[in-house]
């Protein structure tokens, strides 16, 4: 046969099989321009000059990675059900006289011509929905719509070369998969169904205790930078018991209902259990992928929205004051190098109410204390400063008692502390038990032991509520440049010097552009007023685009990828149905035959679909219901700590794909019943 043949067969064959072929390209179409348009963005956002530009492009560059592999990972396994569905017609092929090289050149041409037809479609869907999207994202980011946004040759380059290999290498799979076969294999091989099979108890228990292993990770882990890390191993555990669940658990759940005679012998019951029984092993995989996409789904969107939603909470926690200056106090260090500053702390109090004057803007709640801290670990009453590792650090604060009761003590008080007492605030109950705290020679009494104080409660939203915190109170000034002394002597020089800082914090009234000038300018009006060592300016104001180019651009990137997910998630129903009804219809058919209405027919079918169809969204709320709270610290490493709102957010996340999910089996259902009838 010549070449045209081929072709004009490969067109026959997607024409005539539109109901598989169609879904697949409009599939591969639509990852096709998700992947374009994030690529597209990235570069834009990389060549832009507007704040946050190289930030955004940073971010979405892990989304395109997530979204190209993931887009490969899809085809491939929508190809598989394509494959499996047409044995019986490649069968035929062979069985009418077609080589194997023959059939293979006819499933090349289809490939080639429904690779082509996606990769224009999704290149112009790309194109032509590219810009609204950077639009769309600017305005997450609170940016104007003024930006050019122009067609990247780069990335229309890249997603042809990349799908193109995609799509080259299921060519030579499907040829692959044609050559083991054997003629009569492909011509029955879709009527062969598994033998009933064996109820694997050792593999059910495994499946079991692996998911009970990711939940016990997920729920007892307590610091939110081991979340970070065990969230991995949580999830391994969670995949592979969910896998196991579903292949060996499902056989012993239905072993177990057929030995219960009341409910087995039942003319609805018997033929569900014993139909889904007999291919359960089939559909356990494809159960299994749906539950752990749709659990995907649901926790990329509710983490991201959440983040997005609660951006104003992150800063709060931050930001507690609208400003925060500080500068390093070293008199002694400035006379070694001959340098001669003034550290009267009256002069950046006066440079602040100067400047905002400058601007219209007013001063208020000012807070003014010298701290000092340190890390390191505690062994038997002893500080030893330097890092030691995530999980057993102490982060010590220390402030005077002056200054501790400048602040504002939210109730509580220290009448006095003699030299070397301390008052202790922790959140860790195990300190409260300590009589004295030692760092190095120096050795502090501990007079009395709180967590009421508002400083404190600034720190643990900062550092997290389940990192250790200590905060200490020294007598006086002396005391506190004593602590200074002793922990530099003890600390490694790979460690660097712990300097004592004069913090100035306060918030501001007026017009928000008043506002965000004013601290624009802020360090400059210091620097020219000679304040010593300014560390750092940071404002609420400053940092909110910063967070939301951040935030805005993990939004975004979880808004694809929970696509692509959901994307993933209907082709698998989809393809699980068509397959399926074939191979029910004609049981169904034998069914009535035997003298089963069309009415109990129906119901039998009903109960099969709606339990294999709403198995996985059950499993995948519950795995979603442990990963609460692992998720909950994961996101109070990025400050956010606001749970209602996270708790919000995930319920109605959850809401929302059900109800996708339900009008998904409604649309699927459909094909199912037609196929069968």
């Amino acid at each position: 046969m010549n070449s045209s043949m081929y072709l004009k067969l490969a067109f026959t064959n997607i024409k005539k099989n539109k109901n598989t072929f169609f879904p697949f390209g409009l599939s591969c179409g639509t990852m096709i321009a998700m992947f374009y348009m994030l690529l597209s963005i990235s570069n834009q956002a990389a060549e832009s000059t507007f704040y946050g530009g190289r930030t955004m492009s940073s971010i979405l560059n892990l989304g395109i990675w997530v979204c190209g592999i993931f887009s490969a990972i899809v085809i491939f396994y929508t190809n598989g059900f394509l494959l499996k569905r047409r044995n019986k017609e490649l069968g035929l092929y062979s069985v009418l006289g077609m080589e194997k090289r023959h059939i293979g050149k006819i499933l090349i041409w289809e490939i080639i011509l429904t690779g082509l037809i996606s990769l224009f479609s999704g290149l112009l869907g790309g194109l032509l929905f590219s810009k609204m999207m950077f639009l769309v994202l600017l305005n997450l980011m609170n940016f104007g719509t003024s930006f050019e946004f122009g067609i990247s040759i780069n990335a229309v380059l890249l997603t042809l070369l990349i799908f193109s290999a995609i799509f080259l290498l299921i060519i030579l799979f499907n040829n692959l998969y044609l050559r083991r076969l054997k003629p009569i294999e492909l011509l029955q091989g879709s009527n062969v169904g598994d033998r009933e099979p064996k109820a694997k108890w050792i593999s059910a228990i495994l499946g079991a205790l692996c998911l009970s292993i990711g939940y016990y990770i997920a729920v007892t882990t307590e610091n939110p930078i081991q979340a970070i890390s065990k969230f991995f191993v949580a999830v391994l555990f969670v995949i592979t018991g969910t896998y196991l669940l579903f292949i060996s658990g499902s056989i012993v759940l239905l072993k177990g209902l057929k030995k219960n005679k009341k409910y087995y012998y039942h003319k609805t019951h018997f033929i569900t259990v014993s139909g889904m029984m007999y291919r359960m092993k089939q559909n356990a995989v494809g159960l299994a992928n749906i539950c752990i996409l749709s659990t995907a789904v649901m926790v990329v969107l509710s983490s991201t929205v959440s983040l997005y939603v609660g951006i104003d909470d992150v800063l709060c926690t931050i930001f507690p004051s609208d400003v925060a200056i500080n500068y390093v106090y070293e008199p002694e260090e400035d006379e070694k190098n001959n340098l001669n500053f003034n550290y009267d702390t009256n002069l950046i109090a006066d440079t602040v109410q100067n400047h905002a004057l400058k601007y219209n803007v007013e001063v208020k709640d000012i807070q003014a204390y010298y701290s000092f801290n340190t890390d390191g670990i505690i062994n038997e009453d002893n500080l030893i400063p330097g890092y030691y590792g995530l999980f057993d650090t102490v982060y010590l604060y220390a402030l005077t008692l002056d200054d501790y009761r400048s602040i504002g003590i939210n109730g509580e008080s220290v009448a006095k502390l003699y030299n070397n007492e301390v008052h202790i605030l922790s959140n860790n109950s195990a300190y409260s038990s300590m009589e004295s705290i030692a760092i190095g020679k120096q050795k502090f009494k501990i007079s009395s032991f709180s967590e009421s104080m508002k400083l404190y409660d600034k720190l643990v939203n900062i550092m997290g509520e389940d990192t250790n915190t200590i905060l200490m109170v020294v007598s006086d000034f002396d005391n506190l440049l004593a602590l200074q002394e002793t922990v530099n002597s003890l600390r490694n020089e790979e460690y660097g010097r712990s300097s004592i800082v004069y913090n100035y914090e306060f918030n501001l009234t007026g017009k928000l552009s008043d506002k965000e000038e004013f601290n624009i300018t802020l360090r400059d009006a210091l620097n020219e007023a000679d304040i010593p060592h300014v560390a750092s300016v940071d404002s609420i104001f400053t940092s909110r685009q910063d967070t939301l180019s951040i935030f805005g651009s993990l939004f975004f990137i979880g808004i694809f990828i929970g696509t692509l997910f959901l994307i993933a998630t209907v082709l698998i129903i989809y393809y699980k149905q068509i397959s399926e009804g074939f191979e029910d219809r004609d049981r169904f058919i034998i069914m009535q035959n035997v003298g089963m209405g069309k009415k109990e027919v129906k119901v039998v079918i009903k109960n099969q679909i709606m339990t294999i169809f709403y198995l996985p969204i059950l499993l995948a709320v519950v795995h979603i219901i442990f990963a609460f709270d692992i998720i909950r610290k994961m996101l109070a490493v990025l400050n956010l700590t606001n749970v209602k709102l996270f708790a919000g957010c995930t319920f109605g996340t959850i809401l929302i794909f059900v109800i996708i999910y339900g009008v998904v089996y409604k649309l699927t259902a459909k094909t199912y019943y037609k196929i069968v009838n």
